[in-house]
C-alpha cells in the first residue's frame, strides 16, 4: 500500500512539472523594457514602448551586364528602419510620406515604404543598364570602373516626448578614386507633423553664437587648447557652423559634417554635440524640443 502511495505521488508530481515547463516555454518571462519582434513577408516589425513604432526591411540586388557573372556588375544593398505604426493614422501617412521624401526623393514620396525602396532600387538597376548599354556587346572596353555599388540605410536615434529624430546613410561608388559616403539627421515634430529646421530652434540673432559654441566643442572633442588649433588639424574655422543637418537626442543636438564639409575627406565625418544644458537660453520659446529636457 504504501508503494502504491509513493508511485501514486511521484507521477503527479512528474505531470506538473511537464505541465510548468510547458507554461514557461508558452510564456517566456519579459521585462518592461522588452521589444516585440515579428518576422513578416519582406520586414521585422519592432514595437517598443513609444507611440511610434517601426519595421525593418533589408535587401539586396545584384546586376551583371548582360546578365554575365564574368562581366562588371551593379550592387543595391538597403537597410531600413521606417515607421509602420502610429495611434493617429492620418498622421502616420504624413509621416511615411515625408520619410519616404527624405530618403529617396520627391518622386517616391506617395508610395509607401517598402514599395519605394523597391521602386527605388529597380530604378538604380534600369539606370545602370542604360548607362553601361554600349559596352554590352563587347568585352575589349570592360574595366574595373564598371562596377557600381549604392547602398542605403537609415535608422532611429531618438523616439519620445513625441519627437522622432533619425538617420539617413548613403554609400556611393561609381568607378572613382573612392567610393562617397553621406549622413543626413532629420528631426520630426510627431505633434505639428513637420520635420524640424534650424530655424524652428534656434533665433537668427543667437547663430553666432551657437557657431562659437561648435567650435569650442569640438576643439574640446579633440583635446585641443583653443579654437585656432583647428585649422592645423585641417578643419575650416569658417565651415563650422550651424546646419539643418541636426538631431535632437536625449541629452542634446548633434549637428554632422560630412566628408568635405568642414575637412578633407580623409578626416571623415565629424559629429559635434551640444548639451541641453548650454543650449537652452539660445533655444526659442515655442521650441519643440524643449519637451524633451523640460
Amino acid at each position: 500500500m504504501k508503494n502504491r502511495f509513493i508511485l501514486l505521488f511521484g507521477f503527479c508530481f512528474l505531470l506538473l512539472c511537464i505541465n510548468s515547463c510547458k507554461q514557461k516555454k508558452n510564456h517566456p518571462d519579459k521585462t518592461d523594457s522588452d521589444q516585440q519582434t515579428e518576422l513578416t513577408d519582406t520586414a521585422i516589425s519592432i514595437k517598443g514602448i513609444d507611440t511610434l513604432s517601426f519595421a525593418l526591411y533589408e535587401n539586396e540586388k545584384k546586376y551583371h551586364i548582360n546578365n554575365d557573372t564574368t562581366m562588371p556588375a551593379c550592387t543595391f544593398s538597403i537597410d531600413m528602419i521606417y515607421p509602420d505604426n502610429y495611434p493617429n493614422n492620418i498622421k502616420l501617412k504624413q509621416i511615411q510620406k515625408y520619410f519616404v521624401k527624405s530618403i529617396f526623393g520627391e518622386e517616391y514620396e506617395s508610395f509607401a515604404p517598402k514599395l519605394a525602396a523597391e521602386k527605388y532600387m529597380q530604378n538604380y538597376i534600369d539606370t545602370y543598364k542604360k548607362d553601361m548599354s554600349q559596352y554590352s556587346h563587347s568585352k575589349k572596353d570592360i574595366g574595373v570602373w564598371m562596377n557600381y555599388e549604392l547602398s542605403v540605410g537609415s535608422r532611429s536615434l531618438y523616439n519620445n516626448h513625441d519627437i522622432w529624430s533619425y538617420e539617413l546613410s548613403t554609400y556611393m561608388f561609381t568607378g572613382g578614386a573612392h567610393g562617397i559616403y553621406t549622413t543626413t539627421y532629420q528631426t520630426f515634430d510627431l505633434q505639428k507633423g513637420k520635420s524640424l529646421l534650424l530655424n524652428d530652434l534656434i533665433s537668427e540673432k543667437n547663430r553666432t553664437t551657437i557657431d562659437e559654441l561648435l567650435r569650442k566643442q569640438l576643439a574640446n572633442d579633440l583635446k585641443l587648447t583653443n579654437v585656432n588649433e583647428l585649422s592645423k588639424k585641417d578643419y575650416s574655422l569658417e565651415n563650422i557652423v550651424a546646419t539643418d543637418n541636426f538631431y535632437a537626442g536625449k541629452t542634446g543636438i548633434t549637428w554632422l559634417y560630412n566628408p568635405y564639409d568642414i575637412a578633407p575627406y580623409y578626416l571623415g565625418q565629424t559629429r559635434i554635440t551640444l548639451p541641453y544644458s548650454i543650449l537652452r537660453p539660445y533655444l526659442l520659446p515655442e521650441c519643440p524640443v524643449k519637451r524633451i529636457f523640460e
